[in-house]
C-alpha cells in the first residue's frame, strides 16, 4: 500500500506510507499473536517538501483465527522536522481480517489470499480521515525463487469523499541465497504502482507514482529483517518522496 495521497496544494503532505510491503504467504498459526514493526524513513525529498526527513513508526500486532482468518491492528505514528518539529505524533488506527482457501502446498507453488483493512486517519495524509482497502495477494514458490503479486483497491467510507478510489499493484520478486540454518537470506526487488484514479475528476490530477525498493530479507536470532532502499517516481503533487529506507522487523513473541 504504498500511496496515501494527499494533495500539497490543500495543504495535505504525500508521504511513505505507514506500511510498505508486498504481502506474500505469511500467516499466524491458528491461536498465535504475532508482532512486526513496520518502520521507514525518507533521507532525501524533492526541495521545499515537508516529507524531508520524515520517519514512520506502525507496530502490526496480528493474530491467527483458525486455519483460514487472520486478524491485525496497526497503530500509526509519524514525525518530521517540518510537520510535526520532529516529535512523534499519532496518526491513527487500522484494524484487518486475512481470508486464505487453504495454506501454502508442498503439492502447488501457487497460493492466494484476501486481505481486507479499514482505518481512520489523521487529516495530514488522508482528507478523508478514514480508509478502505481491499487486497488481492498472489504468490509463487519454486525452488529459490519466490515472486508475488498484490492488486490493491482503495477507497474511503464518507458518502462523497474528497479523494477518489484509486488502484495499485504490488510486486517482489526474490531469490534464497542462503538456507534456513545460515539465516534464510533472501535478496530481491520490489515495485510499487499507482495505476490512478477509478473515477476521473478533470479538476483533479490522478496520482501516478511508482517506487523501486532493492530488498533482503533474512533471519537473525528469531527476528526477522525485512530491508529496503527505494526510490519515488511521479509528480509533485502526487509524490514529494526521493529516497525511502524501510525496515519491518518481526518480533518473536
Amino acid at each position: 500500500m504504498l500511496v496515501t495521497a494527499a494533495a500539497v496544494s490543500t495543504g495535505l503532505c504525500q508521504a511513505a506510507p505507514e506500511e510498505i510491503q508486498v504481502y506474500l504467504d505469511e500467516f499466524a498459526e491458528p491461536g498465535q499473536f504475532g508482532l512486526d514493526l513496520h518502520t521507514n524513513l525518507v533521507p532525501s525529498a524533492q526541495p521545499g517538501s515537508p516529507t524531508f526527513r520524515q520517519w514512520r513508526l506502525t507496530p502490526e500486532l496480528s493474530y491467527g483465527i483458525n486455519n483460514h482468518w487472520e486478524a491485525g491492528l496497526y497503530v500509526l505514528s509519524s514525525g518530521a522536522p517540518d510537520i510535526s518539529h520532529g516529535h512523534p505524533v499519532t496518526d491513527g488506527a487500522k484494524v484487518r481480517l486475512k481470508w486464505r482457501p487453504r495454506a501454502p502446498s508442498a503439492d502447488s507453488p501457487w497460493y492466494f489470499a484476501v486481505n481486507w483493512e479499514v482505518g481512520h486517519l489523521a487529516q495530514r495524509f488522508d482528507p478523508d480521515e478514514s480508509s478502505t482497502q481491499l487486497k488481492f495477494i498472489e504468490t509463487y514458490r519454486q525452488g529459490p525463487w519466490l515472486a508475488g503479486v498484490n492488486f490493491n483497491l482503495n477507497g474511503s467510507f464518507r458518502s462523497h469523499p474528497q479523494q477518489s478510489s484509486s488502484t495499485e499493484l504490488d510486486y517482489k520478486l526474490s531469490y534464497q541465497v542462503t538456507g534456513e540454518d545460515q539465516g534464510d537470506l533472501r535478496l530481491g526487488l520490489e515495485r510499487y504502482d499507482t495505476l490512478g484514479l477509478l473515477h476521473r475528476n478533470a479538476a483533479v490530477a490522478s496520482p501516478h507514482t511508482t517506487s523501486n525498493f532493492v530488498v533482503a530479507d533474512f533471519n537473525l536470532g528469531g527476528w526477522d529483517f525485512d530491508l529496503g532502499v527505494g526510490r519515488s517516481y511521479g509528480s509533485a503533487v502526487a509524490n514529494t518522496d526521493r529516497t525511502v529506507i524501510k525496515l519491518i522487523l518481526g518480533v518473536p513473541i
